[in-house]
């Protein structure tokens, strides 16, 4: 297997060694300096201008940008370089936001860093950011543990293993859900969003959260300025959790910058928000209604980057549409896609992921 890599490269956040605005052409990632094998990666996230890979092992590798320490070691770096500080934790979920990163181990324990200048790791404010992978320490009665970690633009929200949800971050658009009268200034770095409970997955936004309850019920707050909430834009944020829309068959739910979705457990699709750049792979009516993209079916794995996104289908295919300024899409091309597209046609993909502006296969 392979690992290759296109879009924004801007901070050699592709791992390919150089930098460039636009890698337009899938390029195949050399991993021959590291320990990482393409056929062992479990995920891939990326902010800004860095990545995260997690392999099988538990191990998590950094490239990229590494202004506000993101990366989790010393510099910025060209290729893929293992996390020494925390390569003794078997970490089963990484998630990056814009220029901070986290990790979710095996054990239910939460590490952070990068920038905590709006209080997104959840560490004190006297924190402005951390090169180091510190420990998210928080009181019993908030969690006992963590099992699913989601960061966005300047916010993170964390589900608990009792299936509450904490969040993190700015509230000023509304994208903590705890109250028309919460406050920036409020001293405390970490909160629990109040009557949320069951809680299954979670996807933050540039400026929006959404989530799912056990029962099939999804929640959105934040910023709703493209009608990312799944509501009439004019209605144009809430400081709450609104219920939006309730299906039983629902597995996951995912969070572009200003658009949204939901996998079913059949393959399907429900996406809703901004179509500006063909977001949401279809023509729709009314934008900010969930609806069934009917150009996607069998969908295994979805992944939505900031304005574009990626699908894998049962039979292997990768499918990719949307903003296409930076090659994110993988075409060649820097036209945007308003419908879901086959790349790496004749080739078996085993799992795709859209990161900010980057994106990644691996390849059979």
């Amino acid at each position: 297997m392979k690992l290759y890599a296109w879009g924004a490269n801007s901070y050699g956040q592709l791992g390919l060694g150089h930098k460039c605005d636009a890698q337009l052409e899938p390029a195949e990632v050399d991993l021959s300096h590291c320990d990482l094998k393409p056929e062992n990666i479990v995920s891939i996230s990326g902010g800004a201008g860095h990545t995260l890979i997690l392999d099988i092992n538990g191990h998590v590798y950094c490239c990229g940008w590494n202004s506000k320490g993101q990366l989790g070691i010393s510099d910025d770096n060209g290729k893929f370089e293992q996390i020494e500080i925390i390569k003794d934790r078997k970490i089963v979920q990484i998630c990056c936001g814009w220029d901070f990163s986290a990790a979710l181990s095996d054990n239910g324990k939460l590490f952070v860093w990068g920038n905590n200048a709006y209080t997104q790791l959840g560490l004190s404010k006297s924190i402005t950011c951390t090169g180091i992978p510190s420990m998210l320490q928080v009181s019993q009665k908030l969690a006992t543990g963590f099992t699913h970690i989601s960061c966005g633009l300047r916010h993170s929200a964390v589900i608990t293993k009792d299936q509450c949800l904490l969040v993190a971050g700015t509230g000023t658009k509304g994208q903590l859900g705890l109250g028309d009268n919460f406050s920036d200034d409020n001293y405390l770095s970490i909160s629990k969003v109040p009557e949320l409970q069951d809680i299954e997955s979670v996807a933050c936004g540039q400026n929006h959260t959404i989530a799912l309850r056990s029962n099939g019920t999804v929640y959105a707050w934040g910023d709703n300025k493209y009608g990312q909430l799944g509501v009439d834009p004019i209605r144009p944020s809430s400081f709450v959790p609104i219920e939006i829309f309730c299906s039983e068959g629902l597995e996951r739910v995912y969070a572009g910058w200003t658009h949204s979705a939901a996998l079913t457990k059949t393959g399907e699709v429900f996406i809703w928000g901004r179509n500006s750049y063909g977001e949401l792979g279809f023509h729709k009516e009314i934008p900010y209604k969930p609806e069934l993209n009917p150009n996607l079916k069998d969908i295994s794995q979805l992944s939505l980057g900031s304005e574009h996104n990626l699908a894998v289908t049962k039979d292997g295919k990768v499918l990719s549409w949307g903003w296409n300024e930076h090659g994110s899409c993988g075409n060649n091309d820097t036209k945007n896609i308003p419908k879901p597209m086959q790349i790496f046609v004749n080739r078996k993909v085993k799992s795709a992921f859209a990161c900010t502006g980057q994106s990644f296969a691996v390849i059979e």
